[in-house]
Formats: C-alpha cells, sequence, structure tokens
C-alpha cells in the first residue's frame, strides 16, 4: 500500500559523531572505541548478546569496510563482540512509554490519505471513460508505489547518517525523475494524452504524499487535497452539478498544490551530494523494497486487470476499501509492536523470558489490526451494500491480504524483504495458476476465489516465516 512513514528531526538524528560529515578521527583505537562506547552506552549495557549491538551499529550505516578502517575489527560482529565483553550488562529499568493520542491520531490518518484518490475515480472514470481510466490506476499504481518505497528508504538511509539536507535534495531530484518516468509509460503504450495526464498526476501524488507523511505534514497535504475532496464529493452526490470535466480539473489543481507543497517541504541546501554519499551497498538494498512495492501493486491490481482486459465492470472494487483505509492503523499498530519489544529487551536479559514473549506480543498487534480491519470490512459491507457474492469474496480475500502485508511491513523493518518478496511470488503464481486452470474448467474457481486462495496463501507463508524470526535478537535494533 505504502510505505512506513517515520521522521528524524534535522537536529534530532540518532547518529555517531564518529562517521557525520562534521566527525574527525581521534587520534589512536582506544580512544575511537572509549568514543564509540559512549555513544552506544546504553545499548550495550542492557543487551541480550553481540548480535544486538550488531544490529545497531549497522542501524547506525556501519559495514565492514567502515569498521575496518576505523577501529581495526574484520567486521561489525567482531567490534560488537568487544563491545559485549568489555561493557558491563545492567537491566534498565522497564519505563511504561507514553503514548500520545496525537501521535495515534496521525497514523491512523495515513489510511485517509491514502484513500482519497478513490473519491477521484468517479469523475475520472465519467471523463476518461472506465477502460483508460482503470489502465492509468494500475500503470500509476505500479510505478508509484515501487519507486515511492525506493525513494523513502534512500531517504532514510541518508537521514540515518546524519545527511538530512541530502536527503531533501535527494527525494526533490528522485519526485523529478519520477514524473519523467510517468510521461514515458503511456506513450510506450501509445495511450492518450488524457491517460498521460492520469498517469503523470497520479505519480505526482503518490510521491508527493509520501513526501508530506515522511515530513509530518499531514496538514499540508489535507490542505492541498480539500478542493479535490469537495469536487469529487459534490461529484457523487449531484453528477451534473459541475460536471466530469471541470470537476477532474479542479482535482489537477489539488494534486499540483501537493506536489507543489512537497517540494517547499524539501528545500535545504545540502553540503554534499547524496549520490556520492550513498554507496553501492544502499542502491542494492534498496531494489528488494522497490520489487515488494511492484508486487503489492500487481497483486492488489491484477483483478481490476483482469476487467480491464475482459471489459466488464469492477462492482468488487469496492471492496479494497476497507484495506486503503486501515494502513493507517498497520502503521500504528506496528509502531506500537516495536515500542513494547524495546521494552522487553530493555527489562531482562533472559533469552527465555524474551522468547516467552516475543510471539505473543505480535499477535497481539496482529489482532488489533486484524480487529479494525474487521470492523472496517463490516462497514464497507453494509455502506456500499455489497451483495454481490463476487464482492464478498473479495472482502474476506482483501481481509486476508491486510494481514499479510502487517506481517510483511514487520519483516521488512527487520529486513527480510527477501523472504517477503518469496511469499509474495508464491502466492502470485498459486494465484495465476489456479486461475489459468479455473478457466479450462480443471477447477471449481473463479478470478474471485482465485485470489482469495492467493492472499490465503501469502498471509500464513509469511506467519510461518515470521514466527522464528520474531525471536532472533539481532533484528531489534
Amino acid at each position: 500500500m505504502s510505505q512506513r512513514t517515520e521522521f528524524f528531526e534535522d537536529r534530532g538524528v540518532a547518529v555517531l559523531p564518529s562517521y557525520t560529515r562534521t566527525g574527525k578521527a581521534l587520534p589512536s583505537p582506544s580512544n575511537r572505541l572509549a568514543q564509540l562506547v559512549q555513544h552506544l552506552g546504553p545499548v550495550c549495557e542492557t543487551a541480550v548478546d553481540s548480535q544486538q549491538i550488531a544490529a545497531a551499529l549497522e542501524a547506525h550505516g556501519y559495514n565492514d569496510r567502515m569498521v575496518l578502517e576505523r577501529y581495526g575489527y574484520p567486521n561489525v560482529f567482531e567490534l560488537a563482540e568487544t563491545l559485549f565483553r568489555i561493557v558491563p550488562r545492567k537491566t534498565a529499568p522497564a519505563k511504561r512509554r507514553v503514548y500520545k493520542v496525537s501521535n495515534t491520531l496521525r497514523e491512523l490518518s495515513h489510511g485517509l490519505f491514502y484513500g482519497m484518490p478513490g473519491l477521484f475515480y468517479p469523475a475520472v472514470f465519467a471523463w476518461l471513460g472506465p477502460q483508460e481510466a482503470t489502465l492509468g490506476l494500475i500503470l500509476s499504481a505500479i510505478l508509484g508505489w515501487s519507486w515511492s518505497q525506493g525513494m523513502i528508504r534512500l531517504a532514510y538511509v541518508l537521514m540515518g547518517r546524519g545527511f538530512a539536507p541530502e536527503a531533501r535534495l535527494l527525494l526533490r531530484t528522485m519526485m523529478f525523475i519520477g514524473l519523467g518516468l510517468a510521461a514515458l509509460i503511456a506513450p510506450v503504450i501509445r495511450g492518450s494524452l488524457e491517460l498521460v495526464a492520469l498517469v503523470v498526476l497520479q505519480m505526482a501524488y503518490h510521491m508527493a504524499s509520501g513526501v508530506l507523511l515522511l515530513y509530518k505534514r499531514e496538514l499540508w497535504l489535507l490542505l492541498t487535497t480539500s478542493p479535490a475532496v469537495l469536487a469529487g464529493l459534490v461529484f457523487l452526490l449531484a453528477p451534473d452539478l459541475l460536471g466530469a470535466a471541470p470537476t477532474t480539473l479542479v482535482m489537477m489543481g489539488s494534486v499540483l498544490l501537493s506536489f507543489a507543497a512537497a517540494l517547499i517541504t524539501l528545500q535545504a541546501k545540502a553540503t554534499y551530494s547524496p549520490w556520492k554519499v550513498l554507496q553501492r551497498a544502499d542502491w542494492l538494498d534498496t531494489l528488494p523494497l522497490m520489487l515488494y512495492g511492484l508486487l503489492s501493486a500487481i497483486f492488489v491490481f491484477l483483478n481490476p486487470f483482469w476487467h480491464w482486459i475482459t471489459n466488464t465492470p469492477i462492482a468488487s472494487g469496492l471492496a479494497v476499501v476497507p484495506l486503503v483505509l486501515s494502513m493507517g492503523g498497520l502503521e500504528w499498530q506496528l509502531r506500537v509492536f516495536l515500542e513494547r519489544m524495546s521494552l522487553l529487551l530493555a527489562s531482562t536479559n533472559d533469552l527465555g523470558v524474551f522468547a516467552r514473549n516475543v510471539n505473543r506480543i505480535f499477535l497481539s498487534v496482529l489482532a488489533s489490526y486484524g480487529l479494525l480491519l474487521l470492523v472496517l470490512s463490516l462497514l464497507a459491507l453494509v455502506f456500499f451494500d455489497l451483495r454481490d457474492s463476487q464482492a464478498q469474496i473479495f472482502l474476506v480475500a482483501n481481509f486476508l491480504l491486510g494481514l499479510g502485508f502487517f506481517v510483511a511491513f514487520t519483516l521488512t523493518s527487520m529486513n527480510r524483504t527477501l523472504r517477503v518478496l518469496l511469499g509474495m511470488v508464491l502466492a502470485l503464481t498459486v494465484y495465476v495458476a489456479a486461475f489459468a486452470l479455473s478457466l479450462q474448467g480443471l477447477l471449481p474457481l473463479d478470478g474471485h476465489l482465485s485470489y482469495l486462495l492467493g492472499c490465503g496463501v501469502f498471509t500464513i507463508y509469511l506467519l510461518l516465516v515470521a514466527l522464528p524470526v520474531l525471536r532472533e535478537l539481532r533484528n531489534y535494533q
């Protein structure tokens, strides 16, 4: 659906001075190590094992080459082993985290922003036609989800190393590159100028909303998109009042305003070129996340694509609304999980206690998110009057997919993206194979039941992968 949106203030990035742009090498290895111990003291004192310290080092951008050059250790794990050995253990008191209602509401609002383009589609479909509009929606989502994942991930890397202005420059540049890529898609498939405009503007919204949510500019996004929301609501209630073309024009203006707001947010004077700061490994690590965004979009939009090919109405498309709106709740419960894990790690150095509690905590937050998604699904069932059996099957499939996405987001936050990709490929293979066999009359399934089967495989596979991964201490930073 969308990338998680965490933010590090420009003056509050947790980085080690020894490798920031202003850091200077200390005169001797012992002094350098003492400086490192000083900055990683709380982590080292409460670490259950050396792998937890290694994870913290890697989170701050250290790799084997940097560790060898700065401290004389052959790799990150050797340095972590030394730190674990020389720093005395102490169990930190478990302080109850203060949960701010404003943070929760902010995260929950993200689901509304992700689902906001849904209000635009009726007018766009009437203006452009259902066939071209559906194709534009699919193309922009596939490109937008993958490109935005890459943008945000690279920005995190730069901010985590103390290069906040460079991160803004990178995002600004990649936003314009993204517009160029979107503009190239439609001519390749010989689409109309209207289709080009739709794909480019949808891409602009994907990137602009991602940037504004990253930097906690939800209010800016709300203000810039308010005209489009109002116009979309008016068109739904009284289509002839404004008409499809004027309504679409208002929506285009709102998207451009949000794009401008994102560019204003990204204004900063960078000292270094972000392209030189980023290492080859950073780009390679970003590719799996971009591929995950690509496959997620393909999976979600396979059914609309089939309807586009067969030129049939997508009445069941409304069943995806609860899944999109729940993405804010997914962010909220994922944050709750990570915070509860932080408290668990700080309050115990007993591996047995940790192992007994970790899966229980994860399953409880997964159940909380599942309950939210269930409530939204029931509301959609009533509000949209989804009496059609295919729409109801699609609703259940999207419920399973939402649970799978929660597990997938958790695994990607623990650098297990490749396992998530394997699960997505497996689910897509099952879905396509079942659908193909059903078309030949070899399976008593249709497109919606095949989709339900694929979503079930995706969620079950990821749960089986996640439960043992959650017990690995090195995943928590």
